[in-house]
């Protein structure tokens, strides 16, 4: 992860995201910005003095800094445990190890109530109101040091559901996908309705598209069908991936503004759409969906930045 936000940050204005928020106005975030931002997480969680076997837990709504938190874990060489959206799951962070949670101001409180049971050493809120139980994630990032060097890789960099991942596990996971069928190119736009919370969801909405040095689309709401394709067709996307379900919903839509959009790429992950939203789909934009892994010869005609993962 360290060495190619480093790479990609070097080139000035390299576009890693366009964040679009509920009132659809977007921004557009730099790999520096995030180079950056990861450093100085990385550097927070060294002065925070994690042991080892301990994680950072993180339950924040589709937001930028959610992103400089799995970055900055990464490098620092803790584990990053992505929780699912809802009610914050005290059984699921002690099997996590967590010792850090960061959440928004919306969890805040039950976060604490954690913490004051034992369940996290550290609540960090993302919020522009101060705690006293808490630390404020902007003044402390602001404060945190950047020269930290990145951990070298080993042992688990992912924690998700019951599961740990290696790097090299990630790779094994990311081959079993097909994710190499998606032929990534640097200036690709790609979008990832995966839950994050999962091992593919990572994967797809980050360290995939970032290892080849392109830029992610991440809509705060999560999507309704009608607001995806709206917004399929207003950015350049080139590249879709989601559960089947999402495309039986988006099936319903009128897709056929979507033929003549950047989309090249759509990958189904979990369970697969049913034989009819498949149709749709080929019918009105002329693209097939991607059920599953693809040919390992594949592999070789995917060029991949050295350090990837």
């Amino acid at each position: 992860m360290s060495a190619f936000l480093d790479y990609w940050g070097e080139c000035a204005g390299r576009p890693a995201m366009v964040w679009v928020d509920r009132a659809g106005n977007h921004r557009l975030l730099p790999y520096s910005h995030f180079a950056g931002c990861a450093a100085r997480f990385a550097g927070l969680l060294d002065d925070l003095g994690l042991a080892t076997g301990e994680s950072v837990a993180v339950l924040l709504p589709p937001v930028p800094e959610w992103w400089e938190v799995a970055a900055g874990a990464m490098r620092a060489g803790v584990p990053f445990a992505p929780m699912p959206c809802g009610v914050l799951d005290g059984d699921r962070l002690r099997a996590a190890g967590a010792a850090v949670l960061v959440v928004d101001e919306a969890h805040l409180e039950p976060a604490l109530a954690l913490r004051r049971a034992g369940g996290v050493r550290h609540v960090i809120c993302v919020g522009d109101l101060p705690h006293a139980e808490a630390m404020n994630y902007r003044a402390m990032m602001f404060l945190a040091e950047t020269e930290h060097e990145p951990a070298p890789p080993g042992g688990p960099v992912l924690l998700a559901g019951d599961e740990s991942y290696s790097h090299a596990d990630l790779r094994r996971l990311a081959v079993g996908l097909g994710l190499a069928w998606l032929d990534r190119r640097r200036d690709d736009l790609h979008w990832s309705l995966t839950p994050r919370h999962t091992a593919a969801g990572v994967l797809l909405g980050l360290i995939e598209p970032w290892s080849a040095g392109a830029a992610i689309l991440v809509d705060e709401t999560g999507g309704d069908p009608m607001r995806v394709r709206g917004l399929l067709e207003r950015f350049r996307v080139n590249t879709i991936s989601a559960p089947g379900s999402s495309y039986v919903e988006l099936a319903g839509t009128d897709l056929r503004g979507l033929r003549n959009s950047a989309l090249r790429r759509v990958l189904a992950t979990g369970a697969q759409p049913d034989a009819g939203a498949a149709r749709a789909w080929s019918r009105q934009t002329g693209l097939w969906i991607h059920p599953g892994p693809a040919p390992a010869a594949a592999l070789t005609n995917c060029a991949t930045f050295p350090g990837a993962f």
